[in-house]
């Protein structure tokens, strides 16, 4: 038999290995938790349903982040959230000190609002108004200030079946590819880019099938709400991914970019831009590169006589693509 003071200590061990138990499987039911979404840049991608659990509601305006719609579902809800962007530039040497153009420093705000309505867990709209100006800029371009616009206004489908996941999206949108060279939101000058577009994503194991028909949005700074789209200016894209040996990816893309009475220093007619390209990524825990191996473009411009010019090229790139806009005095 065990002697008083070995009872004693097995008794120890044992209520330390106890606690020792309930710390581990309360760190383990921690972990399960879900953790709560960053804010990004593009604010339609955030996910705040994780906020049903009302353990994770601890920031102020969480009241505003998650709103049910049907207490049956937490997968319905309304998120709403704002947006402010203030930079401050200043600009010694404007045109690289080229002619009698003087310096300029200015103030440029951009102010976004949106509700982000999640029907179920396949349907949601999202829509978001944006404010764009610059304080004391001496030369305001397109994309320095839109006053009072809409920015998003989409409906979206998402489901699960047949071994992938279908997405769509029907609306006012904004999409990126890759390094964002040749497809951007354009995040970098005040005004983002939006598109007026169907766009679909299909992927099943290691496909990834993207498409989409847009006519990119022309903004205008003439009274509030007067950005628009016409299918004068037209872009569509059909996009294959495929993973390779682990994470890295390989793609191809086929993009049509049409203009009608595009402008040029010297001519004047419809612009039309087939471009076909693949590219390998290299995924390795850093910033990736991106190899566009062999690109084609077959481009027809009118001349100012208004005969088109057709012509093929074959170029070699790194990073994005590029047009050669070659003697007709496309810049």
């Amino acid at each position: 038999m065990l002697a008083r003071g070995d009872m004693r200590n097995f008794w120890i061990v044992l209520t330390l290995a106890t606690l020792g138990a309930g710390v581990g499987f309360a760190r383990a039911e921690d972990a399960a938790v879900s953790k709560r979404p960053a804010i990004q840049a593009n604010r339609w991608a955030e996910d705040w349903s994780v906020l049903a659990d009302p353990r994770l509601r601890t920031e102020p305006f969480d009241g505003l982040k998650y709103i049910p719609l049907w207490a049956t579902d937490p997968k319905s809800y309304v998120s709403l959230g704002a947006t402010l962007r203030e930079r401050f530039e200043t600009n010694s040497a404007a045109a690289f000190g080229t002619g009698n153009t003087s310096s300029d420093s200015y103030l440029i705000q951009r102010l976004q609002v949106h509700a982000d309505i999640h029907f179920n867990e396949n349907w949601r709209a999202f829509v978001q108004l944006e404010d764009d100006r610059a304080f004391d800029k001496l030369s305001i371009s397109p994309v320095d200030q839109d006053r009072a616009d809409l920015r998003l206004a989409f409906l979206e489908y998402v489901n699960t079946f047949s071994g992938g996941t279908l997405k769509a999206r029907v609306g006012r949108q904004d999409f990126a590819f890759d390094l964002q060279r040749f497809v951007s939101s354009r995040d970098g000058p005040n005004v983002r880019q939006s598109f007026d577009a169907l766009w679909a994503d299909w992927e099943t194991g290691v496909w990834r099938f993207i498409g989409f028909v847009s006519r990119p949005v022309q903004y205008f700074d003439v009274r509030p709400f007067d950005d628009t789209s016409n299918d004068n200016f037209r872009f569509s894209t059909l996009r294959v991914e495929r993973k390779v040996m682990g994470d890295n990816e390989l793609s191809g893309y086929y993009s049509l970019y049409e203009r009608k009475s595009a402008r040029y220093l010297d001519a004047l007619g419809d612009d039309r831009v087939m471009i076909f390209a693949h590219a390998f990524h290299a995924r390795r825990g850093v910033a990736p590169p991106c190899f566009d191996d062999l690109t084609f473009a077959e481009q027809r411009r009118a001349d100012p006589a208004g005969e088109a010019d057709p012509g093929l090229e074959a170029f070699f790139g790194y990073g994005g693509q590029h047009r050669n806009t070659g003697g007709d005095g496309a810049g």
